[in-house]
Order: structure tokens, then sequence, then C-alpha cells
């Protein structure tokens, strides 16, 4: 399997100013995989897991020296860690908070020795010991992104094509296809295990199952980072999410029951965890759009949708008779698609951030369903089904904030009509990298 970012990472070997990498993102997204991958491109490979050996992590318990530490490895694990030959993996470095730390002291005194580090729910520790700032880099990853699983397909031909003429106008037939590979993407999703089952038996069944499967390993992590009392509202709001999707989060909707402030706090935790991403209404009149954000506005994203669609409980066999997503659970689905995209074909190095924009007024609401920034500039997306229309949410927020171009995204091929310019959904990684 290809991913994206196995290029960063060879990118960050080569690097004459490299510092220790920490790879951050849910259970279960192949941060372990990618490691192992980029090891085959050095002379050697230590990786040292402090969830199957934690008797390892006392090795930091006395010292913090590196040198001490690498000592002390060397001799345990009877193997030779050389600078420049040797990549040495920590991983699952949440359960050994002091590994953490000495990773500053791996820049400060071994800077050559390629270093990285990774757990799946290191976020906890990195809030108790903060992130070493200035001494070791971060890699966000995700489950595959559409294009990465068109890489899987063995479609990477048409990935690459997507990289001509945007404008250009393909077969209908070549459109319905990759609209299907959509839809295909949408009742799989990203998570690799899932990914690889689905193109090696060609199963919806078997990949059905994995997914439970997965759900209940995030259901059994639960207890590793909630107290027992909060372990019931966290798996309330888990379930509950992918229920809200497109809507603003609205803590009632959620359980009438119980206080806003201890769902909120589920939330965070679940967020923490790499599960949901918080996507917070901005007034949107200037970048960063981060400056003009309202923290008790916002919707809420769930990480992968093939797990999504799952606790949703589609109904596969309609999805496979009607390949436009835009259609299913009343647009949702199609919203989270897209949101998804957005967020994955952002800079690696930099946390997940997208925003939506939403004017709550009797008789004239209007909510332009996301707002990214790139260059100083505004750009609105609206995900619809059916041809351009009015898009009156849309022209609204163009000319309030005196914005140039608009974006919808759908199952309609190319299309350029004024300011608006209408992308397909299959399109949005070329559109995000060139285009906007």
């Amino acid at each position: 399997m290809k991913r994206d970012c196995l290029q960063d990472l060879h990118s960050w070997k080569l690097r004459e100013d490299r510092r220790p990498l920490l790879l951050r993102g849910a259970r279960q997204v192949g941060k372990s995989w990618l490691v192992r991958e980029l090891a085959k491109s050095f002379d050697d490979f230590v990786e040292v897991n402090f969830e199957e050996e934690p008797g390892l992590i006392s090795i930091f318990a006395d010292s913090l020296n590196p040198n001490e530490i690498l000592t002390n490895l060397s001799h345990y694990l009877v193997k030779k860690i050389e600078v420049k030959k040797t990549l040495l993996f920590f991983d699952e470095i949440q359960e050994a908070p002091r590994a953490i730390i000495a990773l500053r002291y791996f820049y400060e005194k071994i800077p050559d020795l390629h270093v990285i580090a990774a757990g799946s729910l290191i976020e906890f520790e990195l809030e108790n010991i903060g992130f070493p700032v200035g001494r070791v880099e971060q890699l966000y990853v995700y489950p595959l992104s559409f294009g990465e699983f068109l890489d899987a397909a063995g479609e990477a031909h048409f990935r690459k094509s997507l990289q001509d003429d945007p404008n250009q106008k393909i077969p209908d037939i070549v459109h319905k296809k990759y609209l299907k590979l959509v839809r295909d993407y949408t009742l799989v999703g990203g998570m690799p295990e899932v990914v690889k089952t689905f193109f090696k038996d060609k199963d919806l069944t078997k990949c059905s199952m994995l997914q439970a499967s997965l759900i209940e390993v995030f259901i059994k992590d639960f207890k590793k980072y909630a107290k027992k009392k909060m372990v019931p509202h966290v798996a309330t709001v888990f379930n509950a999410t992918p229920l809200m999707l497109g809507h603003k989060f609205v803590w009632a909707r959620i359980n009438s029951q119980v206080k806003s402030t201890v769902l909120g706090n589920a939330l965070n935790l679940l967020e923490q965890a790499g599960l949901v991403y918080k996507i917070y209404h901005s007034s949107s009149n200037g970048v960063p759009l981060k400056s003009e954000i309202n923290p008790k506005k916002f919707k809420v994203l769930f990480f992968d949708i093939g797990l999504a669609q799952r606790l949703l409980g589609i109904d596969v066999k309609s999805m496979i008779l009607r390949p436009d997503i835009s259609q299913v659970n009343n647009g949702a689905l199609a919203e989270l698609y897209t949101g998804l995209e957005l967020l994955k074909y952002q800079p690696n190095y930099i946390a997940p951030e997208l925003y939506y924009w939403h004017r709550e007024q009797k008789q004239s609401s209007s909510e332009i369903d996301y707002v990214i920034a790139k260059d100083s500039k505004i750009f609105p997306i609206e995900v619809k089904s059916g041809s351009t229309g009015r898009l009156k949410s849309l022209n609204f927020f163009m000319q309030k904030k005196k914005v140039t171009t608009g974006y919808k995204i759908n199952q309609n091929q190319y299309l350029s009509e004024g300011h608006i310019h209408s992308i397909p959904f299959y399109r949005i990684e070329y559109w995000y990298k060139h285009l906007c």
C-alpha cells in the first residue's frame, strides 16, 4: 500500500536540520507501518514498543541522557545503534512519558541520530508534559485519503492525470466510474486494514466486520483515557457524533439529561484521541480564520467516513445501486467526505484546521459548509447535489465578505459559471493543492 506521507518521512530523513519526529494520529491509521516502510531505506532498524515490553520503560527512569539510554538499549537488545545508519523507533511512547521528554535531549546531544516516536494515545501525555517545541518535529497521520484510495485501487494513472488540465471534460463513462469509486471509498473508508481487505477480497461484508471490530477497539480504549464515571458519556458522544453530521453540535440532541459540560469533556477526550475533529464557526472577515472563531459554535467530523457510515447503519445495498453520495443521509455523508478530504490534503506538519460560516437569523439564515484560507485569500465551499442553481448562501457570503470566487463540491463534472466553480468529488485533491 502506498501512503503520501511516506515521502514526507523520506524528506525528513535527508534533511540536515532534522529533529526527532513525533507521529500523531488515531489508533490503526498506519503510523507504525509508515516507520517500518521508511526503515527499509536504512542500514539498520531498532523498534522499541513500550506497550509490548513495559520493562524498557525503566531505562528512562534514572537518566534522560541519550548516550546512557542508547548504551542500555543496546545491551538489552544486543544490537548496536549507530548514528546515520540506524533508525530508532519508539512505539506506543505514551506508555513511557519520560521517553517523550528524552526526545529533546536526543536533538541536543545526538542530532545526527534518526529518531521517530509514535503512540495511539500520545495526546493525553502531551497535555500533561507539554510538547517540546523547537526540539521535536511532528507529523499528523490520517486514514487514507481518496487519492491514496485510488492508488490502492490501481488507479494511480488517473490520479496523476488530474494534474493535467483540470478544466478538461472527461468522457461521461469515465466520470461515472470515478463517482462509483468515491462511493466505494465512502463505504470502505480510509482505515488501512479495511482498504487492504477490500481490494484483496472485494467483499464488503468482510469490510463491515472489520469496521465493527475496529469500532470495538476504539470503545475499549475509552477506559485508558477516561475516568470510570466518564466512560459511558464518552461512548454516548462517540456513537452520536455521526448522527450530528452536517449540523451545529447541540448537546441536547445527544442527551438532554446530562449536563453539557460533562458531554463537552467527553467530546474533548475523543478529539484528543484523534477520533473527531471540531470545525469551528468563523466570522470569516479576514485571515487568519481562527482569529474570529466562536468556540461555542462548532460542527464535528468523525475521523473516518467508512466507520461513520457503519455507526450510522446506512443501507449498503441502496448505496451500491445509487453511487451519488450527495443524496445519502440528506447530504451529510458528502459533507463529511469533503471535510475529511480538505483536512487530509493540508500539510501534514500542522494540526488539522477547518472552519464553517453560519448566519442565524429568523427567515434569513445562511450557511457555508466550509471556509478555508490559502495565501491570504478566503475560499467558501458548499457541498451540494444537482446543478448549480441559485446557491443563495454562497452568493450571499461572497457579496457580504467581498470574496471573488466560490466553490461547489458535487457529483457533476467541472463547470465554471461566473465566479462559482463546480468541482466533482474526485477532484478535491487537485483543486485544493493547485487551484485555490
